[in-house]
């Protein structure tokens, strides 16, 4: 027997197999070190096979040879320096809630608060084509009957009966009473989706009783655009709803999450990827939170705050340092409840911030990264949305965000679940168009295109809760969506 093979085939006889004439035949083609690396490992395949067998053959060695040659190709991979490394991050923040933030919650702020809102989306239905011309609701009012009208108002109240929706409607000058007729199918059917408090474009005919018959409706809604991605190939990682704290938060899914990032996991393709993330986007949700909903100690595994924020913050100083985190607050999280929010305090945050650099913005947020324009937003107004809007739902819920573009606000219904301080200014009206628009809050991902701008529904690292039992939603845990800035394409990563 050639010197090369005599090791390789003694460590198979001292382990209880033999080797048959395939066999031989290929460990003759290797070097003696090589044949006895291969040897070793092909002995560990077929301790672990099942049957076990007793003649290692050539089938098996191939198959050996096949799995070094892989490990080889990951450590190659990992030691090589991530590619989003190369690059320095830009990150501007455009428009930060945090320190405009203000209100007494006096009857002067609740003027001012919706005057606000009227005042910029009118501006936004006037630049439309369709929204042009538009008069005041007093001038459609007093308008003779049977003429064309055509006004900008808000939606105050709305009741569909008998084949009719009745809206009763305000701008800055009058109130009145606009009916649509179900024969208007197109029309009848937008609105039925609209909400109150949102600001719409009618045109119409004035009919008798002060009445004014509507037949076609505008939203503000997104321009038609094309989006123009980054230069360098590097991406963004978006995180919902970690919940730090609670028993239901998934430990190992979420560190599967940091290995990943750390180039420690997935095969070669995957950690290609990894190696693209520059941005770790959070939208909300860090900790689970204390006090938040009733009876939820009895859910937590963590009931201090301040430990919860402590324990996120071993989790993100494991992030590698090139990668920018970004995040805002949730409704669990300790920031106020009442949107805007402001950033999370710092005296709740500073654990994390003495782990690692973050940037901290508030809710919403709008943030340019590699001259990519996002809109960051938790998502708390999904919940009235979905329980206002006939066809939306938990399950589907980047519908229900194309929706709050289309109404160009992203909590239009004032007074319902969610908790709004109105102020000096409407900061939750969606002025700009967004490249990416992504929210989190439903703990379901979901994506998909509207106009021109990729929206997202992230998902959550927190398993099923007893509420989500009750409310029939089924969460997606352990889904990272990443978006490729250069090519703007989304995927997904799943680590459960």
């Amino acid at each position: 027997m050639a010197r090369e093979l005599r090791k390789a085939v003694q460590l198979a006889t001292l382990r209880g197999y033999q080797v048959d004439g395939e066999g031989l035949t290929f460990l003759r083609s290797l070097g003696e070190e090589e044949a006895v690396t291969l040897m070793e490992e092909a002995i560990k395949l077929a301790e672990g096979g099942k049957p076990k067998p007793i003649v290692i053959g050539k089938e098996l060695l191939e198959r050996s040879k096949e799995r070094l040659e892989e490990s080889k190709s990951a450590v190659s991979l990992k030691t090589k320096a991530p590619l989003a490394k190369e690059f320095e991050s830009r990150v501007e923040i455009l428009k930060d809630p945090t320190e405009k933030v203000s209100s007494n919650g006096s009857l002067e702020d609740f003027v001012h608060y919706f005057r606000s809102r009227f005042e910029k989306l009118r501006e936004v239905l006037q630049r439309r084509i369709d929204g042009r011309g538009a008069s005041t609701l007093l001038e459609a009012l007093r308008s003779p009957q049977n003429s064309k009208v055509k006004f900008i108002a808000m939606i105050m109240e709305k009741r569909e009966r008998g084949g009719k929706i009745f809206l009763k409607v305000e701008d800055q000058t009058a109130s009145g009473t606009a009916v649509v007729f179900k024969d208007k199918r197109e029309t009848y059917e937008l609105a039925q989706k609209l909400v109150l408090d949102q600001v719409v474009c009618m045109e119409g005919v004035r009919i008798k009783n002060g009445l004014i018959a509507v037949e076609s409706l505008v939203y503000p809604d997104l321009p038609e655009r094309k989006v123009k991605g980054a230069e360098e190939e590097v991406s963004v990682a978006l995180v919902g709803d970690i919940h730090c704290g609670s028993k239901a938060f998934l430990k190992e899914t979420f560190e599967k999450l940091v290995l990943w990032l750390n180039g420690g996991a997935g095969n070669k393709k995957q950690r290609e990827a990894a190696g693209r993330i520059k941005y770790l986007v959070v939208l909300g949700d860090l900790v689970d939170g204390v006090g938040v909903y009733p009876g939820q100690e009895k859910e937590l595994e963590i009931a201090d705050i301040y430990e919860q924020y402590r324990l996120v913050a071993k989790y993100l100083e494991k992030i590698p340092e090139y990668i920018e985190v970004i995040t805002i607050p949730g409704n669990h999280d300790g920031a106020r409840q009442a949107l805007p929010q402001p950033a999370i305090p710092r005296e709740l945050i500073e654990p994390v911030q003495e782990a690692r650099k973050i940037v901290l913005v508030g809710n919403p947020a709008e943030v340019r990264l590699h001259g990519v324009s996002f809109l960051l937003y938790h998502g708390t107004s999904m919940n009235d949305l979905i329980s206002a809007v006939p066809g939306l739902s938990y399950e589907r819920p980047e519908r229900g965000l194309e929706l709050l573009l289309k109404i160009r606000h992203l909590a239009p219904i004032y007074g319902a679940g969610t908790p709004i301080a109105p102020g000096e200014e409407d900061l939750l009206v969606v002025e700009e168009p967004p490249d990416v628009f992504s929210a989190g809050h439903v703990h379901v991902v979901d994506y998909g295109w509207y106009k021109g701008s990729a929206v997202v529904s992230c998902g959550t690292w927190q398993a099923q809760t007893e509420y989500q039992r009750k409310l029939n939603v089924r969460p997606t845990p352990g889904v990272l969506p990443v978006i490729r800035l250069d090519s703007m394409q989304v995927n997904v990563v799943n680590f459960l």
